[in-house]
């Protein structure tokens, strides 16, 4: 009650809130007021109203604070309210708002604004706020380069002024210059992979970040790596890496990424050079002494010349030192049709996997052999399919449903691991078609909600019968009595199965889920009752109590010290939290952690060259925490080494989190940021890794 009297005397201006003393806003009543009403997405004008006048204060950490709140409500008609402080005399402030009217402009368009004008007069203002005195020249650049474009004249427009700062004369002090002209290259690049069908970036863009990429202007150096790096990414997002440009940053020895970069511009349908001449680069990519370019060679070489040029390079590199190579190479060998050698070499190594220790190379292998010669699948299947080890179990599962093995898949159908029955259940209900029911039946029975997703997707064009329809009750009613946000993917399938396979006579049932705590939920329930009756149906959506908000103790703990990953490989991970920018995220982590959530649990998902994941007790996608935990979009970039939260749509975060193993300026501004690696990037983390314990350790500069 008082909290929520706090907030309405704030909206009403009749309350004063002392100056803020801890860090970030928590720990007062009006920053307490702001996060709160930021986690609803200001529901009421009263919530609305509460961060237009908090965006008005004299306390820079509240106007700031409320600024971000107001961009992340994602609705255009806020976007009047914030320009306005794109010209405060408060740089913090100034490109916070630009940052914020970048995200406010992804709502949807004004009702009346039926020609998105809005657009075009928001492109504007914020060029004639960036070329002011002290304007916020970075932060506008950025947000150019992401506006909702519908016309090739207002990229044109934003084109015309990245290219001014990217060429920006000696009028700016070179720590200055360099600043603008990164934000510049991040504007390019997101102009050119947001705008690719509206707009081409025209010559004289792409020479400009050329030669900012390559280190060839007088005011940029070589050795000025996140600028050029930066530059390198647009260059590839437009397609616009030149045959030059390739050989000068293939061989650049100040940081790998510019020769992993330079591989995927190889690799891309735009490469700057094909045939032989493409083939001898990827081959000085597969001595490369880093593997993350060894990585992106090999790709490059099985997309482009597998076929024309066979598989021996990809048998050259099975013997890497890294696990992430060399399983790509047995991966790609899967793809060897025809080929003897490349035949002998996966049945040498698709042995039974140790009972402890790796498992993933025999695993890779198996899947590769069924695509290869599913005749010679029987005996290694047996095993792996049996092994103790339930990952093994599940790549047996895919390697029998590529080769229809159906003794395998109905063993591993009735699996005691959730993941391995989701394997297995596409390939069953394929192969078997309505006689796979006992296995749909069975699955629906089980409590992982990935399963439960798959199997109801999968049930599609079935013929209804009574088991089925009461099993796919029988989870709904199950799922929901767990009142679990997570639970919305699986229960959206459910429903969408039962408007099928149900009908009137089951209303009763789905018409409860109209009041349901899940918005989502509640209007697929209508959308199912409507099909069945003809009517029209309203929900009344009743919320999940959310977590307590942050306090002023746990900020400070988050502040001051850095989470410590320990692997049962024996290597150390250090994270380092953003408390500020993602308040909500990074304590949701620090509960979870003394609650001893992590501890077990794996990095379920491996992408080499892009993230690895973890925090999943299913070791799936769609097993998480009980509360979804609203997104903090912030203007901090999927930079290499960054933590970020992994959602499945806006605002699902479940507290799976990811690690970027590289830059990956795709996921900027539709993934929370909320943390860093402080110490080494884990590129030798492995699909199964599992983690033993995390801690919160004081520690100097991370």
């Amino acid at each position: 009650m008082f909290q929520r009297t706090v907030i309405l005397c704030v909206a009403l201006g009749i309350l004063h809130i002392p100056d803020a003393q801890t860090p970030g806003i928590t720990g007062t009543p009006q920053g307490i007021a702001i996060l709160r009403t930021e986690e609803a997405r200001a529901p009421t004008p009263a919530d609305l109203q509460l961060l237009l006048q908090s965006a008005r204060s004299v306390q820079p950490n509240i106007q700031f604070a409320a600024i971000q709140a107001l961009g992340r409500l994602e609705r255009r008609d806020v976007v009047t309210d914030l320009l306005p402080y794109l010209r405060s005399s408060v740089s913090t402030t100034r490109d916070e708002a630009a940052q914020a009217i970048g995200q406010a402009m992804r709502g949807d368009p004004l009702p009346l604004d039926p020609n998105n004008d809005q657009v075009s007069g928001v492109q504007q203002a914020l060029i004639a706020a960036a070329t002011a005195s002290n304007g916020p020249m970075g932060a506008v650049a950025r947000t150019l380069g992401r506006l909702p474009y519908t016309t090739a004249e207002q990229a044109a427009r934003a084109d015309t002024f990245l290219r001014q700062v990217l060429t920006l004369s000696s009028q700016l002090d070179r720590s200055a210059a360099l600043s603008a002209r990164l934000s510049a290259c991040t504007g390019v690049e997101l102009l050119a992979r947001l705008h690719a069908k509206l707009f081409k970036l025209p010559d004289e863009t792409l020479a400009a970040v050329r030669d900012i990429a390559t280190g060839q202007t007088a005011t940029v150096k070589r050795s000025d790596i996140a600028l050029r790096l930066a530059a390198m990414q647009a260059l590839v997002s437009a397609g616009g890496v030149n045959e030059e440009t390739l050989r000068l940053e293939i061989s650049d020895a100040f940081d790998p990424s510019f020769r992993r970069l330079s591989l995927v511009a190889l690799s891309g349908a735009g490469s700057p050079v094909q045939g032989s001449e493409r083939l001898d680069f990827l081959r000085t990519g597969f001595r490369d002494n880093h593997s993350t370019v060894r990585y992106e060679a090999l790709r490059g070489y099985a997309r482009h010349h597998l076929k024309s040029d066979g598989c021996g390079p990809v048998m050259e590199m099975l013997p890497d030192p890294h696990e992430h190579v060399a399983l790509l190479a047995l991966e790609t060998l899967g793809n060897c049709a025809g080929d003897g050698d490349a035949l002998t070499r996966l049945i040498g190594e698709v042995r039974t996997p140790p009972e402890k220790g790796s498992w993933r190379r025999e695993s890779h292998a198996l899947v590769s052999l069924a695509k290869l010669a599913p005749d010679r699948l029987e005996v290694p299947l047996l095993s792996h399919s049996q092994h103790n080890v339930w990952q093994v179990r599940m790549y047996a599962a895919r390697a029998a449903a590529i080769a229809n093995h159906l003794p395998t898949l109905e063993r591993l159908g009735h699996d005691a691991h959730d993941n391995v029955r989701d394997a297995a259940i596409p390939a069953l209900r394929r192969l078997k078609g309505t006689e796979a029911e006992p296995y749909i039946v069975a699955a629906l029975g089980r409590n992982d909600y990935q399963l439960i997703r798959t199997t109801s997707r999968e049930m599609a064009g079935l013929a209804p019968t009574p088991g089925l329809t009461a099993a796919l009750l029988g989870a709904l009613s199950r799922v929901t009595g767990e009142r679990k946000d997570t639970s919305r993917d699986a229960r959206v399938a459910l429903l969408q199965r039962l408007r099928e396979f149900g009908s009137e006579r089951d209303a009763e049932a789905v018409a409860k889920l109209l009041r349901d705590f899940d918005a989502v939920v509640a209007a697929e329930a209508a959308v199912t009752l409507g099909a069945w009756t003809g009517r029209t149906y309203t929900t009344d959506w009743q919320p999940l109590p959310p977590d307590p908000l942050p306090s002023a103790a746990e900020i400070a703990i988050l502040t001051q010290k850095v989470a410590v990953l320990q692997m049962e490989s024996g290597q150390e991970l250090r994270l380092r939290f953003d408390a500020v920018r993602a308040p909500l995220m990074s304590t949701r982590f620090l509960r979870l952690t003394n609650r001893n959530y992590f501890d077990g649990l794996t990095f379920h998902r491996v992408v080499p060259n892009f993230v690895i994941q973890g925090g999943s007790p299913g070791a799936n996608e769609y097993a998480g925490d009980k509360l979804f935990v609203k997104d903090e979009i912030s203007s901090r970039s999927h930079a290499q080494g960054t933590v970020g939260l992994s959602t499945r749509g806006r605002d699902t975060g479940d507290a799976q989190f990811f690690i970027n193993l590289v830059a990956n300026p795709r996921l900027d501004f539709e993934y929370t940021v909320f943390g860093t690696v402080c110490s080494g990037l884990p590129n030798n983390i492995a699909e199964g890794d599992r983690i033993i314990n995390i801690t919160f350790v004081s520690v100097g500069k991370c």
